[in-house]
């Protein structure tokens, strides 16, 4: 029996022969499997409503209310449309037919507009800003042709893959513009401008991309799939994107310059530079400790939240709600036995009607065909429990069914909705710590090789890190609960796609300091950096927020806004903190930098 093909229709307003005549009309529709009432267990035309007791009744008939179980076959869809065409006001399916694929469309076309919009308005020629995204744009399909090497892909990860890749792979194609532009107003020869672009974008570039991929690719630790799925893919969606601006964006450039040159304009990204003059010694000290009071607090909050664990929770519908006010938590648990041991099976099945929250009292032998495996061998039974889908009350049922079971049968199955939940809550609570310890160790090693130093890698993952630990104690000062698979995932998402900002600041101020004292150096950079980092967070930011608006799924929308969040969090830190820390710390900087070149 496929849980989630079936559902609760509620008829209201109707008389007990009109309630049975509804019954059949519905049990004739196409797509409707099989239909249950109070009916099928109880002779409703020898037996009047008002003698059936109340612990059997209620579960199908109260308040002038009936409530019917629906199971539906491949044809969902059209029937539910029916039956609610049918029933009109007087009732319809508890369930809504979400097509999170098709709204996901929507959202992926729409993030891209806005984020087209941003580039063309925020960089100096409208050529540039094209080719800047044709070379994306190959990088996308690249990545999403090549998803076949996974098979089927969840919906998560397509609704998700394409506009983070774009989002977080904006800033290698600003980083090498903006030293194109350089290099012409030095070079002449438009070949060797392009090469001297190349050479001084590789460095910041790759060292921002490897950070990236080794964010997404600690995901692919995870047991769970859908995690490790979208890990592996955003890695290699952001491996295409380096390839890309690496060779492709050079070759459109050299081709396309004299279109570059015709359509320059003003970039109407306005100036943020009026920030570098807070960067003072004395200003630093105190930032310095408001970054660790903020690492405190928002590692507190995040260590005690309150998680759900389901990955495809959408809210209850109006007609889902007033179910649930009326008739309380339908939670089907579906269980499976070896046949042909009736002593064992009745002891089973005494042990499980003595449990709380029990729906349904079971009776030996009701059979049902079990899919997938030989009928004739096993028992099927439905436990019904008027607990939510999702609690720590749910889960403690879960164990003890299983425990019920194991005590007497060596093989016995357990399934449903909240039972797949409980097992991924297990796996990916295992998850965690190894998903951050990958990700925090593979990117301190790619700064430590990058720029040769111990204390830049602490300095700058101790910002962004900083940066998650705030965005994640929101839902805690919020008193809301948090999607653990969101948890995981924005963790790694978050550390891997804004590290690139602390990366492009720090590389510009290290450049910078060969020539300047710590505080000239730190403006400078700033300068340098800063609308780089402000584009490709509104990107980012943009990106998140429209899987926010348009998609129906919870996990989805709570991804989208930790996303948003965390992005405009982690360019706030980088854009005001690390350049205070980097004057401040200059000194030690030094002493651990290795063959350091400062004024």
């Amino acid at each position: 029996m496929a849980l989630d093909n079936t559902a609760k229709i509620l008829i209201k307003n109707q008389e007990l022969p009109s309630i049975i005549d509804l019954k059949n009309q519905i049990r004739d529709i196409k797509g409707v499997q099989q239909i249950i009432w109070l009916d099928d267990y109880v002779d409703l035309t020898t037996t009047p409503i008002e003698y059936i007791p109340e612990e059997v009744k209620n579960n199908f008939y109260r308040e002038d209310k009936a409530l019917f179980t629906v199971i539906f076959d491949e044809n969902i869809d059209t029937a539910i449309e029916e039956i609610n065409e049918l029933l009109e006001n007087n009732g319809g399916v508890g369930l809504e037919t979400r097509s999170v694929v098709e709204v996901a469309s929507t959202a992926v076309i729409f993030a891209i507009i806005i984020i087209v919009l941003i580039i063309v308005l925020f960089t100096d020629s409208f050529m540039s800003a094209l080719l800047m995204l044709i070379t994306l744009g190959v990088a996308i399909c690249l990545n999403l042709g090549t998803n076949i090497i996974f098979g089927d892909i969840s919906n998560i990860t397509l609704i998700a893959s394409a506009v983070i890749q774009l989002a977080v792979s904006i800033d290698y194609t600003l980083i090498f513009m903006k030293n194109f532009n350089h290099a012409r107003n030095t070079t002449p020869d438009l070949n060797k401008a392009i090469i001297k672009a190349n050479v001084r974008s590789s460095k910041t570039i790759v060292a921002s991309a490897l950070t990236t991929i080794a964010g997404f690719l600690a995901l692919g630790v995870m047991n769970y799939r859908i995690g490790s799925e979208l890990g592996f893919v955003l890695a290699k969606g952001v491996l295409f994107s380096l390839l890309s601006v690496g060779i492709l964006l050079p070759l459109l450039v050299k081709v396309s310059i004299k279109a570059i040159n015709k359509t320059k304009h003003k970039a109407l990204l306005p100036s943020v530079n009026f920030l570098s003059k807070i960067i003072q010694r004395k200003v630093a000290i105190v930032l310095l400790f408001v970054l660790i009071g903020l690492a405190v607090v928002g590692f507190y909050g995040q260590s005690n939240n309150k998680f759900i664990y389901s990955d495809n929770h959408t809210e209850y519908t109006k007609l889902e709600k007033e179910i649930t006010k009326s008739f309380g938590e339908f939670n089907e648990f579906v269980l499976i036995i070896p046949k042909g041991d009736t002593l064992k099976e009745q002891a089973l099945i005494n042990d499980i009607n003595q449990l709380d929250f029990l729906k349904n009292r079971l009776v030996p032998s009701v059979e049902e065909q079990v899919p997938g495996l030989a009928s004739n061998k096993y028992l099927l039974y439905n436990i019904t429990f008027n607990l939510p889908r999702e609690s720590e009350k749910t889960f403690t049922m879960v164990e003890t069914v299983r425990e019920i079971a194991a005590k007497y049968y060596d093989e016995a199955y357990l399934t449903g909705e909240s039972v797949i939940i409980n097992d991924i809550k297990q796996v990916v609570e295992e998850d965690y710590l190894f998903v951050i310890l990958i990700s925090l160790l593979a990117i301190f090693l790619i700064i430590l090789f990058t720029f040769k130093s111990i204390s830049l890698p602490i300095i700058l993952l101790l910002v962004i890190q900083t940066a998650i630990w705030i965005n994640m104690s929101i839902p805690y000062l919020q008193g809301t609960k948090l999607s653990f698979l969101g948890y995981i995932l924005i963790s790694s998402i978050q550390l891997g796609a804004t590290i690139d900002y602390a990366i492009i600041y720090t590389e510009h101020y290290e450049k910078e300091r060969q020539n300047f004292d710590p505080k000239t150096a730190a403006k400078k950079a700033f300068t340098a950096s800063s609308q780089s980092i402000i584009i490709s967070m509104i990107a980012l930011i943009i990106a998140g927020f429209s899987l926010t608006i348009m998609i129906d799924m919870n996990l989805v929308k709570e991804l989208g806004i930790l996303i948003g969040r965390g992005t405009l969090i982690s360019g706030i830190l980088t854009l005001i903190f690390l350049p205070q820390i980097l004057v401040l710390l200059d000194k030690i900087i030094s002493k651990t930098t290795h063959k350091r070149k400062i004024l």
